[in-house]
């Protein structure tokens, strides 16, 4: 028994010093970036001993984020009487800042999760719904209207998760909980904006494949959309030029011609991707243009801008100049609108950005349930009085 005992020790032991190597790497290198062969050789131990505990980096990921969960109890804390209260989602938004590491990891699999296939894809829209019903119970009153409770509630929480992803690409502008909680006040000083009456259902091209009924596509057409349908569920580290080529029904010498390298058609992609859209004047705007757009070329946007938050990523400026050309747009336009101050101008612009970010990704795990157009619709935050 106690061979038994010292052995479920030593497993723990190693376990622990796995996933507080991989901790260390994700956010120093990026998720992505990182082999399991990495995290075996800062673990001490050799690849296939790790390969006992973790079938797969995914399956490290999830449980990072299980254990960041465990020990920082999310959503509780504890009173001075020594039982639980729930946190407000201000208080739980300083205490996920406070956290070493927990932005960066979170952030990490909130945008490949996204894909149904990846293994903590049902974790993450488990989690999206508990927060979601926590908040409204936390935020609503019984003679408050559900739907718009709830639509408040889905806003805030799209706006916590985009703002969580710019404050990795603008270290130090982002206010996270400060935006939070102003919004969390207005809440209940204002009540709940009334939803608008249900939208119809989502085009089913951006549900399901559609049968294509274009002319046949160019060699570039076809490498572009494969290139992309493959990063929306593996991320550009996790796919080859081989499975591009496999992917578009062409050589590899053919894919070549089109991007000699893999990052030239990372490039490529990110370049189509993230274009404006002809009448983009806003996030919204942008965001209204995607519901054109199928699934996929919505989902590999998404998993790129999430992957790579981590400056060493090849997509990482060619994204950061994006997000701040929509952040200094939409703060141009508020300023010419009046008569909002210019540092008002700019916290309302990073609150639009942010909710259309988390919109989009919340749509991508709830597509049923996540009204993507209403979302944004009224998404002005209250305004910070300034000394």
């Amino acid at each position: 028994m106690s061979m038994k005992r010292g052995s479920y020790r030593t497993g723990r032991e190693r376990v622990e010093r796995i996933l507080d190597a991989s901790h260390e790497l994700f956010v120093s290198a990026g998720y992505r970036a990182t082999s399991l062969r990495d995290i075996a050789a800062a673990s001490g131990i050799s690849h296939p001993a790790l390969l006992r505990h973790f079938a797969s980096k995914e399956e490290i990921l999830t449980a990072l984020v299980e254990r960041l969960d465990r020990e920082h109890g999310e959503w509780l804390a504890t009173d001075e009487d020594g039982g639980d209260r729930l946190l407000f989602p201000a208080e739980v938004a300083r205490r996920n800042e406070a956290t070493p590491g927990w932005i960066p990891l979170f952030t990490a699999l909130l945008g490949e999760a996204t894909s149904p296939e990846h293994p903590g894809h049902e974790l993450m829209r488990t989690r999206r719904r508990i927060g979601t019903a926590l908040g409204v119970r936390l935020l609503g009153g019984r003679d408050d209207d559900a739907r718009s409770v709830k639509l408040a509630v889905q806003r805030l929480g799209a706006a916590w998760d985009g703002l969580q992803i710019l404050s990795l690409y603008f270290p130090g502008r982002i206010d996270i909980p400060g935006q939070v909680a102003d919004h969390e006040d207005d809440l209940r000083k204002n009540g709940f904006p009334p939803a608008p009456p249900a939208p119809g259902r989502i085009p089913e091209a951006l549900l399901a494949e559609q049968p294509d009924t274009r002319p046949e596509p160019t060699p570039r057409t076809r490498a572009f959309e494969s290139a992309a349908r493959l990063y929306s569920r593996h991320g550009y580290y996790g796919t080859s030029m081989q499975a591009v080529a496999d992917e578009a029904g062409l050589t590899k010498a053919a894919l070549v011609h089109i991007a000699p390298t893999k990052r030239a058609l990372l490039d490529l992609v990110v370049a189509e991707l993230t274009a404006p859209a002809p009448d983009e004047t806003d996030p919204g705007s942008r965001l209204r243009a995607l519901l054109d757009r199928p699934r996929w070329q919505a989902a590999a946007e998404i998993v790129l801008m999430c992957e790579a938050t981590v400056p060493s990523h090849p997509a990482h400026a060619h994204m950061a100049k994006r997000l701040e050309y929509s952040l200094s747009s939409t703060t141009r336009q508020l300023t010419a609108a009046g008569p909002l101050t210019e540092e008002e101008a700019r916290t309302t612009a990073q609150w639009l950005v942010a909710v259309a970010l988390g919109g989009l990704i919340a749509w991508l795990y709830e597509p049923d349930d996540v009204e993507l157009g209403t979302l944004i619709e009224g998404a002005t935050p209250p305004l910070r009085t300034t000394a």
